[in-house]
């Protein structure tokens, strides 16, 4: 097979298995399992924020600082929204907020209780109508069985394989322990900057290969010359994604096989 081809991940559900939790500043009620997206794409004006952090450096913060203080002392990006905010905006809410360092502690304890990995990362929901962060989120994240197995056979048949993430550098820099280069790492992509990259490949490949398991690669599946909705993560995915996608795999593991298939 000619090194003609790039394949794109998304990570979070795609290439690991997540387990996240999100607090709800308004009734202060904590979301076990919750779908990042979903929550964001329940609401016009909602938007994630994703600063250059470690939720664990909050835990050596006083529970009743203002997080902002923390936020905006951090690199921060808009990574997914629900209709368009603005970075000025987001930062405005976050520096208006009353949100406290204690509502992102409480999501890191409650991950870290299930999921201890070095893929980790913390963010805000903020809600550009309200002006006010709507929800704190925290991540983690370990690899999907056969993970180290599947990018060594994509290796094989020569495909270059990139990043195509949300999250922040700071959270992808560990997939470089499993033979993903810097410079072909993504991140803080939103919706449609991974269109556009599965795009700009495109012009340099021959084949451009999209693997994701959310609405936030939605716009990516459609534009890839073979999209791949990965069911692997049980995240219900809505019909608008099986419908992007050209077709769909239960296991990673799967890969491999699907593209010699596909793309003989």
């Amino acid at each position: 097979m000619p090194r003609d081809l790039a394949v794109v991940f998304d990570v979070a559900g795609t290439i690991l298995k997540m387990y996240r939790v999100a607090k709800d500043i308004s009734t202060g009620c904590l979301m076990e399992k919750v779908i990042t997206s979903d929550l964001i794409m329940e609401k016009a004006g909602r938007a994630l924020v994703v600063p250059q952090l470690d939720p664990m450096e909050v835990t050596l913060y006083p529970p009743d600082r203002l997080l902002s203080s923390i936020f905006l002392e951090a690199s921060i990006e808009i990574s997914c929204c629900s209709t368009p905010v603005s970075r000025e905006k987001a930062i405005e809410i976050v520096s208006a907020s009353q949100a406290r360092v204690a509502d992102v502690q409480e999501v890191y304890s409650a991950v870290i209780a299930k999921c201890q990995s070095k893929y980790r990362t913390t963010g805000v929901i903020v809600d550009a109508d309200l002006s006010e962060i709507s929800h704190t989120i925290c991540t983690s994240g370990t690899p999907f069985s056969g993970l180290t197995q599947v990018l060594s056979e994509l290796q094989k048949i020569e495909a270059d394989l990139y990043i195509a993430s949300g999250d922040s550098m700071r959270s992808l820099l560990c997939l470089v322990d499993y033979g993903f280069q810097l410079d072909r790492i993504y991140p803080v992509s939103s919706p449609e900057r991974k269109r556009n990259i599965v795009v700009e490949l495109k012009q340099s490949y021959g084949t451009v290969v999209m693997i994701g398991d959310g609405l936030n690669d939605l716009h990516a599946l459609k534009a890839a010359d073979l999209g791949v909705l990965t069911i692997q993560q049980d995240s219900h995915p809505l019909s608008c994604l099986f419908q992007a996608a050209d077709t769909v795999i239960e296991d990673i593991q799967e890969l491999p096989q699907l593209l010699r298939s596909n793309l003989r």
